[in-house]
């Protein structure tokens, strides 16, 4: 069984023009907290990880609980303001909810969905731009804070009695290229921010892109 895991934002859904502004937003209002805005800077570029770097370097003497929580819940009320206010649409990395969708029904394959998102946010961006959520496992930052563990945790529920032949992760910057690195995945970059011998600009070209992950059309 050839296992194809993919990252979300950035990879299948366009969401960096307003994700970010919409996350620090959601700290601000619920906590208090103006947040440093560049991703790079924190261990675990996951909404869960980055929240718990946040409250450590405030020390807050909030629950972290009861903070993950409600800035998940404000965060998740944002993004779906966002998607209602352009008619229930985001904008896709061209091809990707054909490709995904035709992956899906492909014989000999397991697709995922491994996200540093929480899974109410990812819901709705995949519904945004036509991939039905309940079609495939989805692991996000509500399951772990560590990417390389929301991996993990997308296998075992695309495959829960494992026999996975070939793994791959699909995304679209440095960080999902060492992530898929410490699980032991072949990876996939999708635009232009990854230098790699396995690379696309877009969806577009899926039969060269299946050749890539060793199928056919």
């Amino acid at each position: 069984m050839n296992l194809v895991v993919f990252d979300l934002d950035g990879t299948l859904v366009e969401s960096e023009s307003f994700e970010g502004e919409l996350y620090a937003r959601a700290v601000r209002t619920e906590l208090g907290i103006a947040i440093d805005t560049d991703w790079s800077c924190y261990r675990h570029v996951t909404d869960s990880g980055i929240l718990d770097e946040v409250l450590d370097r405030s020390r807050s003497n909030a629950d972290r609980s009861m903070a993950q929580a409600a800035v998940m819940q404000a965060f998740t009320e944002l993004v779906a303001d966002h998607v209602a206010a352009h008619d229930g649409l985001l904008p896709e990395i061209p091809g990707a909810s054909d490709f995904v969708n035709a992956l899906i029904e492909h014989p000999g394959v397991q697709v995922a969905v491994a996200t540093g998102g929480w899974r109410e946010t990812a819901l709705i961006k995949l519904q945004a731009i036509g991939i039905e959520p309940g079609r495939l496992p989805i692991a996000s930052s509500s399951d772990a804070m560590s990417k390389a563990d929301i991996i993990r945790v997308a296998e075992r529920r695309a495959l829960p009695e494992g026999g996975a032949t070939r793994r791959t992760y699909v995304g679209d910057s440095y960080y999902d290229l060492e992530m898929s690195r410490q699980v032991g995945y072949e990876f996939m970059a999708i635009g232009p921010d990854v230098v790699h011998r396995q690379s696309q600009s877009d969806f577009c070209n899926a039969e060269l892109i299946l050749g890539s992950l060793g199928l056919r059309c």
